[in-house]
C-alpha cells in the first residue's frame, strides 16, 4: 500500500494519549501490588484488597502489549520521517540515554528503600541479610526500565531488517505483501487470533508458567524471556504495519464497540477460570490451552479496543491530554522509588487498602507532575525525553500565548 505522505508529519494526539495511558497505568499497577494477598511485591501492606488484585490482573493483561503496538507505530513513522540515520540518532537519545542515565539512580533508590524497610527496630540487634545473588546475565536487575532495554533490541532488529531488505532490494515487495495480509486480517477481525500465536506457543512450552500473571515481566536478566520476546515483538511489528496502512486505524475506530465489550467479557471468564486470588504455583502452559488462548485474546481485545476508541474520540488535540502524554514518560521513570517510599511509610497505617492505594497513586502522580513542570519540561532532561522546549515569552497585550511550544 502506498504510504500516505501526511502520516510522516501528522501528530497523532489519540495514539499519544494511548501510549501515555499505558505508562500511567503502570503506576497504578505497581501501586496496587503491596495490597495483594499473597505477597507478590517487595513490600507488603497490612491491609489487603481482592479488588486491587483484580485491578492488577486486568491492567497486566493488556498494558505492555498496547505500549509496544504504539512503539512500533511511532517507530515506523519516525523511520519514514527521518530516515535510517535520523531514526538511530533519535532512538539513542530518547531511549538509550534515559536507560543509561536513570537506571543507576532508580536502582540505587530502590536499594535505599529496601535497606530502610528491612532495618531492625532501634535497639534491636541487626540480623545479617542474605547475600544478593551473584550478578550475571540472568540476574541483572533491569527494574521497571526493562521496557527501554527491550525497545533498543526491537529497534536494532528493525534497523537490521531494513538494511538487509534494502541491500537485497526486496523491501518494497515484502512490505506490500505484509500490508495486504495485515490489512485483510484486521478488516475481517481475525487479527487477534493470529497475533496471539507467538506468545501462545512460547507460554505453552513454558514448564513453570504463573498463569495468573500472564506474560512474565522481563525485568531481570539481559536476555528477555521467550514469552515476553514473542508477545512484545509481535505487538511492535503489528504497530509498525498499522502505521503503513492508515485506513486500518479507521477500521479499529469503527469496531471499538465490539472489541471492548469482548475484552470485558473475556476478563470475567478468565477470572472465573483462574480465581480472584493470585496463584503463585507454577504450571505447564500446555496443560491450560483454553485459558491461555482466552487470556491472550482478551488482552488483544483490550488493546485493539482502546486504540480504536481513542482514534474515534480523541483525534483532536486536548491540552490536558497533551500535557499528560508528555509528562507520562518522566512520571513512569520516576515512579517506582516514590511508590515504594510511600508504601513503606503507610504500610502499617490503619486504613482501608483502597484508600491508601488512592492516596499513594495520587501523591506519586502529583510529585511526577510537579517535578516534570519545574525540573524537567524545559531542562536538558526534558530535551532528552521529549525534545527541546522553550518557555513562551509574554505575549503583547491582546495577543494569545501558546505555552510550551516544541522547539
Amino acid at each position: 500500500m502506498a504510504q500516505n505522505p501526511s502520516l510522516t508529519s501528522e501528530r497523532f494526539h489519540d495514539l499519544d494519549a494511548v501510549r501515555g495511558l499505558a505508562l500511567l497505568l503502570g503506576v497504578a499497577l505497581h501501586t496496587s501490588m503491596s495490597f495483594i494477598e499473597p505477597q507478590v511485591w517487595l513490600l507488603k501492606d497490612d491491609s489487603a484488597s481482592a479488588g486491587l488484585g483484580v485491578l492488577f490482573y486486568v491492567i497486566h493483561m493488556f498494558r505492555m502489549t498496547t505500549f509496544f503496538v504504539m512503539a512500533g507505530f511511532f517507530a515506523h513513522m519516525l523511520m519514514e520521517k527521518r530516515g535510517l540515520g535520523g531514526f538511530i540518532k533519535n532512538r539513542l537519545i530518547r531511549v538509550g540515554a534515559p536507560l543509561a542515565i536513570f537506571w543507576p539512580i532508580v536502582f540505587a533508590s530502590i536499594i535505599a528503600v529496601m535497606i530502610i524497610a528491612f532495618a531492625p527496630p532501634p535497639g534491636a540487634p541487626a540480623v545479617p541479610a542474605a547475600p544478593p545473588p551473584p550478578l550475571s546475565a540472568k540476574t541483572f536487575p533491569l527494574t521497571h526500565l526493562w521496557f527501554l532495554y527491550a525497545l533498543l533490541w526491537l529497534y536494532g532488529g528493525a534497523i537490521v531488517l531494513k538494511l538487509v531488505t534494502d541491500l537485497l532490494r526486496i523491501g518494497g515487495v515484502l512490505g506490500r505483501m505484509f500490508d495486504a495480509v495485515v490489512g485483510c486480517l484486521t478488516r475481517t477481525d481475525l487479527m487477534g487470533v493470529v497475533l496471539i500465536l507467538p506468545a501462545f506457543a512460547a507460554l505453552s512450552a513454558n514448564p513453570a508458567w504463573l498463569m495468573w500473571f500472564g506474560i512474565p515481566t522481563p525485568d531481570t536478566g539481559v536476555i528477555l524471556n521467550t514469552p515476553a520476546l514473542a508477545g512484545f515483538t509481535t505487538a511492535f511489528v503489528f504497530g509498525w504495519f498499522l502505521h503503513r496502512s492508515p485506513d486500518l486505524l479507521g477500521h479499529l475506530a469503527q469496531r471499538w464497540w465490539a472489541h471492548l465489550p469482548a475484552a470485558m467479557l473475556g476478563t470475567v471468564i478468565c477470572l472465573n477460570m483462574v480465581g480472584l486470588t493470585p496463584v503463585i504455583t507454577p504450571v505447564k502452559g500446555s496443560e491450560h490451552p483454553l485459558y491461555l488462548a482466552l487470556y491472550l485474546l482478551t488482552g488483544w481485545s483490550w488493546t485493539l479496543g482502546l486504540i480504536g476508541a481513542a482514534h474515534a474520540f480523541l483525534k483532536r488535540e486536548n491540552p490536558v491530554l497533551r500535557y499528560l502524554s508528555d509528562a507520562s514518560y518522566w512520571i513512569y521513570i520516576l515512579h517506582i522509588p516514590v511508590v515504594m517510599g510511600l508504601q513503606l511509610a503507610t504500610r502499617h497505617v490503619a486504613a482501608p487498602a483502597e484508600l491508601k492505594f488512592a492516596a499513594i497513586l495520587l501523591a506519586t502522580v502529583m510529585i511526577g507532575l510537579f517535578t516534570y513542570q519545574f525540573m524537567v519540561r524545559y531542562s536538558f532532561i526534558g530535551a532528552i525525553l521529549n525534545g527541546r522546549r522553550r518557555k513562551a515569552k509574554p505575549a503583547p497585550k491582546g495577543q494569545a500565548t501558546l505555552i510550551g511550544d516544541r522547539a
